[in-house]
């Protein structure tokens, strides 16, 4: 095989030929407070999400009746977090299960609209599942096995069965005008509610992005990179970082106090705390149809007995396909 074409192969691969757009986009995001290299394991210690992002074309057409939006795109997620005590030594004892060992195991339809203001809103409706149901135990202990690790005990306390039944809305409003708009600095006010019956929350604070990075309508931080316009796309390649802090008032957390419409007998629960303090710092490289992504996160504790607050890095990778409709 000739050097040449093993380049063009090479740089195809990694989405540089051309600057072609895709409607569809698979996205893996793995959750894990191991890779903070602390040798920590507790608290939210795993989460594991598989996301479509697409363009819907029947809502795409009508965009041209409008004159707010420039994009509108719809996605289907299934994902399951797992929690646990900030120590889950296998001689761990019930009165040391500082947070309450619970799963969540979910699927989420959500549609998110973009303005050519540089606003985005977003809206989902997730049905899930907490108690034994979620297959956290199990996916623990497959972990602990594949990694020859203890396993660990307590998961008999963990929070019961429940089907639940959750809706949000996110919101981030462009703060920089579009007359004096950086092309390496972009800042959002950032809103979000939640209501069901495993979560209920709302949460602002405010999103600073800087670096190499397209208007919201085709950024990946928004997941944005697809479409079926081929000339909507201005950059090949995104490289920047972000800075998320947030602040949180949560009134329900199924996974810190259990089942809401019944009660908990023999799990081991805990009081929330009503304010949490989060803060999220990220780094994103984006080619035309590979996007990765690792992000730190800090949160505060969710519940009143736990020992500190937690950590936890996300990676997450993005490769988009497809053809555009003409």
């Amino acid at each position: 095989m000739k050097p040449s074409l093993i380049l063009t192969l090479f740089l195809c691969f990694y989405g540089s030929c051309g600057h072609s757009q895709h409607p569809y986009e698979l996205k893996v995001t793995s959750d894990n407070d191991n890779y903070c290299l602390q040798l920590h394991d507790g608290y939210y210690t795993n989460g594991l999400f598989l996301t479509l992002n697409y363009v819907p074309n029947w809502l795409s057409k009508r965009i041209r009746e409008t004159g707010k939006l420039t994009k509108i795109t719809s996605s289907y997620q299934l994902g399951q977090m797992i929690f646990t005590p900030g120590v889950i030594s296998p001689t761990l004892s019930r009165d040391l299960i500082d947070r309450p060992f619970a799963g969540y195991l979910f699927a989420e339809k959500g549609m998110t609209f973009f303005y050519k203001k540089g606003h985005v809103l977003k809206t989902s409706l997730s049905i899930g599942t907490t108690g034994p149901n979620s297959l956290a135990q199990q996916s623990q202990f497959f972990i602990h096995k594949t990694l020859e690790l203890d396993l660990p005990k307590g998961w008999q306390y963990q929070v019961k069965n429940e089907v639940g039944i959750n809706i949000q809305g996110q919101y981030w409003h462009e703060l920089i005008p579009e007359s004096w708009r950086r092309k390496w600095l972009d800042i959002h006010a950032t809103s979000q509610v939640t209501l069901g019956n495993t979560f209920t929350n709302v949460s602002a604070g405010l999103l600073f992005q800087m670096g190499l990075f397209e208007a919201t309508g085709q950024s990946s931080l928004y997941g944005a990179r697809i479409d079926n316009d081929q000339s909507s796309s201005r950059k090949p390649n995104e490289l920047y970082v972000f800075f998320y802090p947030s602040y949180q008032y949560q009134l329900y957390n199924a996974t810190v106090e259990g089942r809401f419409f019944s009660d908990n007998a023999g799990s081991v629960l805990s009081p929330i705390r009503h304010w949490l303090y989060k803060n999220d710092v990220g780094f994103v490289y984006s080619l035309p149809r590979w996007t990765f992504q690792v992000v730190y996160s800090f949160k505060g504790r969710e519940a009143t007995r736990m020992r500190q607050p937690e950590n936890y890095v996300s990676l997450a990778t993005s490769f988009r396909f497809g053809h555009q409709n003409h």
